[in-house]
Formats: structure tokens, C-alpha cells, sequence
């Protein structure tokens, strides 16, 4: 190890009071050869991971190291199992250790409902739905980690092994606590509602276990999805100064085309959530005859009411190829008075009927 040049004026005055200090010991995957195109955070933030896939996604496990390999202070807590599809719907454990191993055997059964990495206590899991372990880690493990939820600067909720686009990973049932379909956005958005900022990611990727990260390898789909990912939240993080990530209410929607050696870094793009072919689901029969789903660009998921319609949908630009779409999200569910400014006649005129005595 060379000394500076102050350093070793300073030795000199000293003689060998002054000895070189010992260099800090490696930490597993940060700055290793596959995050070299990972770029430095002016403002290190304070962010907690966590996902829907469970915590021995390779997706989540690359995006740890590339934030981290950023210069973010990160905490990971993932589902211990696979929680893909259960929205913002809020299931706690009902025993106190798992009755069944997580995602690929990476915990035991018998295991206790919450735990860390043996190696690594800022990875972590509970035995929970999406929205329930991004409350769980809210209340008890960022305390742990960061000293109290105040000191979290966001949540980072993915990148989901799949793509979560347009209004229905967004829409809502029995109120804002439950989103349908996506639990990747689900954790998001429990998480803005709490008075966090998050952004959820989704990625046009397969399941992977986090063992098969090639972490010296750049061309690695997950690596390739965990920079992105990173820098991202890196290059928006300074760009938003001293100031909140997102106003109150406000969080974040990404999603990606495939990364691959084709496609490494994708063109980013400002979007909306609905609009440009925004999908919902219609009801068809299989060939045995029995109940399935099938996509459908419907006019009510297309409308748009809400944001700069001059933007882009997310769902069209991912699916015109080697893209990263940025949408913007609000948790407040009421229509903006433009749009009921209409309605307000016959709505008062209802209520003034349905109330005379």
C-alpha cells in the first residue's frame, strides 16, 4: 500500500509512530469485475430491497451488489418463497417457523419466519407476501439496519423476474392496501403509502436462482439488469439533490426489454402507465375446453386521464425493443376534478334525492 505524499511528510515528523493502515478486507461481490459499468453515486442513499420472486432471485441478489458496488448502503429482504401474482395483499406467517423450504431450498423447513444470510446479516428473509415482508422489514429490520424508518431513503421493489405493465398491475381492489396481480408493485406501493419513496422493476426475464450469478461476468442478465437497475436509481437519486426521491404519494414503475448481448444497455425512456396498448385480460377456452386468460388492449386501460399524454406507454415502448421505460405512479385514487367536473351535477343531485326524508 502506497502512503500520499502528505502521509509521508507526515511519517517523517513522526518517524514510526506512523504506520500504514491495513486495507479493509473485500466485501462478497462489490466491485467485482461484473458491476464495472456500475457508476458512482454522488448521494449514497439509504435503500431497502426486497421483491416478490423471494430473496434467492438472482435478479434481486445482482441488484444488492451493483447498488452496494454503487456506493448505496442496502438492505435485502426478500419473500423466503416464490410470491409472484399476490398484488398488495397483506398475508402474515401463522407459525414461527417455515413449514415448507424456501425458493429452492435456500432455508431449511423448521427454519424461523424471519432470518439472515450466514454470511451476510443485510440479507434477509420473512415468510410473507410481498406487501407483508416490505412491512415487515419496515418495522423491524430497517430500525435494525438504518436506526429508524426515517433514514430510509427508498424502497426498491424488484427487478421482478417478468414485466409488470400498464393499468392492471396498478388497479385496485377493497382499497389502496391491495393492488391486484403484481406483488413486485404491490411492495411499492405499501411502501408509498407508509410516506416512502419507491420504484418497482420489472424485468423481461425468466426465473433464476441467485447460485447461478456469474458475478465476474458483465454480460450475465442478471448483472446486465442489476446495473441498469442501479444506475438508475443512482443517476435519479443526484438528480433529485437534497430533496425527497418522489412527493408524498409519488412512486416509481419500471420496466425493461430483454438485456442480453444484443441489447446491454437500452434507450431509457419518460413514460405513462396507461396508454400505447396497455393490456387487460379477457376470458377464453383452452384446448381442453377449460377457462383461461388472454391479453386484451381494452379502451378502458387505454384512457387517459392522468399525466402528460404526450408521453409514451410503458407497454409500447418495451415492447419496441431495447428500452427501459420510467413511468411515474400516485397512490391517490380519485379522478382529478377535470375529468368528474362533469359528473358533479348528477352526483350532487343523487345524493340530494337519496338524503331527502
Amino acid at each position: 500500500m502506497k502512503l500520499s505524499t502528505s502521509l509521508l511528510f507526515l511519517s517523517v515528523l513522526v518517524g514510526s509512530a506512523l504506520t500504514a493502515a491495513a486495507p479493509a478486507p473485500a466485501e462478497y461481490g462489490v466491485g467485482a469485475a461484473g458491476f464495472a459499468n456500475v457508476v458512482k453515486a454522488r448521494r449514497p442513499l439509504n435503500i431497502l430491497l426486497t421483491n416478490d420472486d423471494s430473496w434467492a432471485s438472482a435478479n434481486i441478489r445482482a441488484t444488492y451488489y451493483a447498488l452496494k458496488s454503487a456506493g448505496h448502503k442496502v438492505l435485502l429482504v426478500g419473500p423466503a418463497m416464490n410470491q409472484s401474482g399476490k398484488g398488495g395483499t397483506v398475508v402474515f406467517p401463522t407459525s414461527k417457523t417455515l413449514t415448507a423450504p424456501g425458493r429452492n431450498n435456500s432455508i431449511p423447513v423448521g427454519a424461523p419466519f424471519s432470518g439472515k444470510n450466514a454470511t451476510d446479516s443485510n440479507i434477509r428473509y420473512f415468510d410473507g407476501t410481498p406487501a407483508a415482508t416490505a412491512l415487515w422489514a419496515l418495522d423491524f429490520d430497517v430500525p435494525d439496519v438504518f436506526g429508524s424508518q426515517d433514514k430510509l431513503d427508498l424502497v426498491a421493489s424488484g427487478p421482478n423476474e417478468g414485466n409488470n405493465l400498464g393499468i392492471p398491475v396498478l388497479a385496485v381492489a377493497t382499497g389502496p392496501f391491495v393492488s391486484d396481480l403484481s406483488g413486485t408493485v404491490g411492495a411499492s406501493r405499501v411502501s408509498v403509502g407508509r410516506g416512502i419513496s419507491s420504484i418497482a422493476f420489472s424485468a423481461s426475464s425468466a426465473p433464476r436462482d441467485y447460485t447461478l450469478l456469474d458475478l465476474n461476468n458483465p454480460k450475465d442478465e442478471s448483472i446486465l439488469i442489476g446495473t441498469q437497475t442501479a444506475n438508475l436509481i443512482s443517476r435519479y437519486g443526484d438528480a433529485r439533490g437534497n430533496n425527497r426521491l418522489f412527493p408524498l404519494g409519488l412512486g416509481g414503475n419500471v420496466n425493461y426489454s430483454p438485456l442480453n448481448a444484443t441489447c446491454p444497455v437500452p434507450t431509457w425512456a419518460a413514460t405513462r402507465i396507461s396508454g400505447g396498448n396497455a393490456l387487460t385480460d379477457k376470458v377464453i377456452l383452452n384446448g381442453a375446453g377449460l377457462p383461461t386468460y388472454q391479453n386484451l388492449v381494452a379502451p378502458g386501460v387505454n384512457a387517459i386521464i392522468n399525466g402528460l399524454p404526450t408521453l409514451q406507454g410503458e407497454t409500447a415502448a418495451v415492447a419496441a425493443g431495447c428500452t427501459a421505460a420510467f413511468s411515474i405512479y400516485s397512490q391517490d385514487y380519485d379522478a382529478p376534478i377535470t375529468a368528474t367536473a362533469p359528473l358533479a351535477p348528477a352526483v350532487g343531485l343523487t345524493i340530494a334525492q337519496l338524503n331527502r326524508k
